[in-house]
């Protein structure tokens, strides 16, 4: 047998190829002329895609290169079957993704791998390549194009947040992005104990040992519980306590009802227990009635602050649980009683180290641990509880989510609890019984409800490890401005003392998140543009943080004239104010020659002084009076270094306009840009740009060193001066950020205003372009057009120089470089942050 030749022997695989990878070889003949399925059943094709004989057996997705296997039974049955389970899993996948998108931003892992295929192309049309003659076969690339584009990833090594402190022992502490300003201030500070550093006339030290012990351990010394009865108050001055406790709860905790803390909390301490009364619930009770105690006497007027009889009662109270463990006998009272424990730990911190808040995040997990025991998570439905025991099952619930959720916002630590698993709904606001016969509802409470759950969705897209674009931050931004205020505060201004807490906490809830959620982009646009930070990519994030701070400030020097024995006692808003002043006293020195810094200086004058005045009845401002001084130092030496700049330019002016020699040289031409309406199309300068320009003079009307403001900050200032006058904030819906989501711009012409940016109230000057009829140029200010106003007025127009919004396909910014100018910028203050 001859050799056979080369070109006659299989193919060899190369270093690169195996050999199963090998296109196979097309055996010569014929080219088939009727599709797969004709050819199987030996019918007559008619050369069509699909052809008539597929079609009329239901199988036309098949054809051309697909067919039916070679088995018995009925395929056409099998067909309908195929179809119906293919339209049951569509619809499975669409309600999976409706009930991912409820509980978490990221998509289900379920439904990443099939959204690759479409589900009306069968498997075997994708794996056969079936395409009509002619068309492109399909490829990779048109698969990814259809799927949801995903946005780049972050360098995960640089993704980091917030301080970690680390001592000489091994002993560290973390503290998040959205940690308070006086947590990072304050943070390398360690102090003894707050219980050691204060005298408790009445309890001996045997049973402060004994009320320092963990909760579970058992406690047995007679001796102690004789002193712990022997410090139960008089019935009137119980009554006194739980009057104040009542009062108080209208806007800083929820209440428990007045019949049932009289009739099952003092009736049980007070009144001799009868033989089959439990004893379990009788101490978890007593414990219930100290806290009720603790938190009276914590905002006692009669009492001074952080008053050591409050100590006393909150010690109190952890030896009465101590003598049943709700470790192993867990009752409603028992949680209750936990919780308001934590919430007076944080209230009653004013130690400069803050190791009582932390001692109150540590409660309030471990409370969050004894809930989910006793299924407070799920719907009391599910055992057929009947209503008021599920209406308080839920209560309690709620309690808890909202005290974990703000505490671990206010360290920036993640949540305990998820809302993925969280069956129990909201209840309905009820009736509280005061002292003269009449009732008050709980819906600020349910309200506080309903918005920790919205802060806890914003946690958890915004402030998790995966860093979202800043279109995805101006989205939540807007879910916050569009949550409506309770309507215990709607309506004109009260000077009530109800109702100007409940406005002070809903303008911290709601102004702290704005905070948190533009701060890093706040500290980018400080880097990147110190001259005008409002024509930065972020300005957004400058004027949304210029108006929260504004408005913290304004409520809180509110709140003091109208309850100032009250406010001076509240932590968190003297921490929410300093916080404001940190992010002022950045805007001043940072950008001091912006239209921000004058207005921004003034507030922090105002909030200084008020430091001032209640540093007396404060301890928590005490702390930080001096961290206030230093700030309003730095911001007036940064706004006097620029005065002294401008009084030399002036000065040099005045010289030149009194007759002094001196040469001005112009290189080239100088074009002017007039336009009649906002509507027409702006004239580009045509001066070459490798030439110098004439600086303007210092007598010219120039709102900025750049020439160029942001509309909204144009109507914002004016307004600021006027709502000053008046004492109230701005209304959230009177400012719109939709053109930074990418909505397209409404067609028309003309100089009408966008809607959501009127300005109410503002001057004649600044709604009407200083009185300049339509038509007429006003050459005053050609130097100072805003080019932002025209793209926002007018048709399909461009900012030429502004900056773009972010959309999710663009980079995301690295969360750790903001994070990191942040920290830098702050230690450059000199906090120590």
């Amino acid at each position: 047998m001859a050799p056979l030749r080369t070109s006659d022997k299989d193919p060899q695989p190369t270093a690169g190829t195996s050999a199963g990878e090998q296109k196979q070889r097309r055996k010569p003949g014929r080219v088939p002329v009727s599709c797969a399925e004709c050819r199987r059943l030996k019918l007559r094709c008619d050369r069509q895609v699909p052809c008539e004989s597929c079609t009329k057996r239901g199988c036309a997705a098949l054809c051309p290169d697909g067919s039916l296997p070679t088995t018995k039974g009925p395929k056409l049955k099998a067909a309908a079957e195929v179809e119906e389970l293919k339209d049951k899993i569509a619809q499975l996948e669409a309600a999976l993704r409706t009930m991912q998108a409820s509980v978490s931003d990221e998509p289900h892992p379920l439904l990443q791998d099939s959204q690759g295929l479409s589900s009306a192309t069968p498997p075997s049309s994708a794996e056969s390549g079936a395409s009509p003659p002619g068309a492109p076969a399909p490829s990779n690339s048109s698969a990814s194009s259809q799927s949801p584009k995903e946005e780049p990833d972050v360098d995960e090594v640089l993704d980091t947040f917030g301080t970690l402190t680390l001592g000489n022992r091994g002993e560290a502490r973390f503290f998040g992005q959205t940690s308070r300003t006086e947590y990072l201030i304050h943070a390398p500070e360690r102090l003894a104990p707050f219980v050691d550093t204060i005298k408790l006339p009445r309890l001996t030290s045997i049973t402060i040992d004994e009320a320092c012990k963990e909760l579970d351990v058992f406690c047995s010394n007679e001796a102690v519980g004789e002193e712990v009865l022997g410090c139960i108050p008089t019935m009137q001055d119980a009554l006194r306590l739980c009057d104040i406790y009542f009062e108080c709860s209208k806007f800083m905790w929820y209440p428990l009802p007045r019949e049932y803390v009289y009739t099952e909390v003092v009736s049980a301490i007070y009144q001799q227990p009868s033989g089959d009364y439990c004893h379990v619930t009788r101490k978890h009770a007593l414990s219930l009635l100290f806290m009720i105690f603790a938190l009276a006497t914590l905002y006692d007027p009669n009492m001074p602050p952080y008053s050591a009889e409050a100590q006393e009662y909150y010690l109190l109270a952890r030896i009465a649980l101590r003598w049943a463990p709700p470790a192993y006998d867990t009752t409603l009272a028992a949680i209750q009683s936990l919780l308001y424990m934590g919430q007076y730990l944080e209230m009653a911190d004013c130690e400069p180290a803050h190791t009582a808040s932390h001692k109150a995040w540590i409660t309030t997990r471990h409370v969050v641990t004894l809930s989910l025991s006793i299924g407070l998570h799920v719907s009391s439905c599910k055992w057929q509880l009947d209503e008021v025991a599920a209406a308080k099952r839920s209560r309690v619930f709620w309690q808890v989510f909202t005290a974990d959720t703000w505490l671990s916002f206010g360290f920036g630590r993640p949540p305990s609890i998820s809302l993925a698993y969280v069956e129990c709904d909201i209840p309905k606001p009820e009736e509280i019984g005061t002292a003269n016969g009449t009732s008050w509802s709980t819906g600020f409470h349910v309200w506080t409800w309903q918005f920790t759950k919205l802060l806890h969705t914003i946690m958890t897209a915004a402030f998790a490890a995966k860093t979202p674009t800043y279109t995805k931050i101006m989205e939540l931004d807007k879910r916050v401005r569009d949550f409506p205020d309770p309507e215990c505060i709607r309506g004109a201004k009260s000077e009530d003392v109800t109702w100007t807490m409940r406005h002070l906490l809903v303008t911290l809830y709601k102004e702290t998140t704005h905070l948190n959620l533009h701060r890093p982009y706040l500290s980018q646009a400080l880097k990147d543009s110190t001259e005008d930070p409002l024509r930065h990519r972020y300005g957004a994030s400058v004027m949304v943080i210029y108006r929260s701070a504004w408005r913290i400030l304004n409520a809180v020097q509110s709140a003091y004239r109208t309850a100032p024995g009250i406010t001076a006692r509240m932590n968190l808003l003297w921490s929410q104010a300093l916080a404001c002043a940190i992010l002022l006293c950045l805007l001043i020195t940072r950008a001091p020659t912006s239209n921000l810094a004058p207005p921004a200086l003034m507030e922090l004058d105002k909030v200084c002084e008020l430091f001032e005045e209640a540093a007396n009845q404060s301890q928590i401002v005490t702390n930080n009076i001096n961290v206030l001084r230093k700030l309003r130092k730095q911001a007036h030496a940064a706004i006097t270094k620029v005065m002294a700049e401008d009084a030399a330019q002036v000065e040099a002016e005045l010289d030149r306009l009194g007759g002094k020699t001196q040469l001005i040289q112009t290189v080239g031409e100088r074009v002017f840009t007039c336009h009649a309406t906002v509507s027409n199309r702006m004239i580009q300068s045509d001066i070459p740009s490798g030439l110098s320009k004439v600086p303007p003079s210092v007598f010219e009307v120039a709102r900025n060193p750049n020439g160029v403001v942001a509309p909204i900050v144009a109507q914002d200032m004016p307004m600021f001066d006027d709502a000053e006058l008046l004492g109230n904030p701005p209304a959230y819906d009177e400012f719109n950020f939709d053109f930074l989501l990418g909505i397209p711009q409404m067609a028309g012409t003309g100089t009408q205003q966008q809607p959501g940016l009127e300005t109410p109230g503002a001057p004649p000057s600044t709604q009407q372009g200083q009185g300049q009829r339509q038509g007429q140029v006003d050459f005053s200010q050609i130097q100072n057009f805003d080019f932002i106003s025209d793209y926002l007025n007018a048709s399909g127009g461009v900012v030429p120089q502004g900056p773009q919004p972010q959309n999710a396909t663009e980079p995301v910014p690295n969360p750790a470089d903001m994070d990191a100018t942040w920290q830098v910028l702050v230690q450059q203050l000199g906090l120590g942050i």
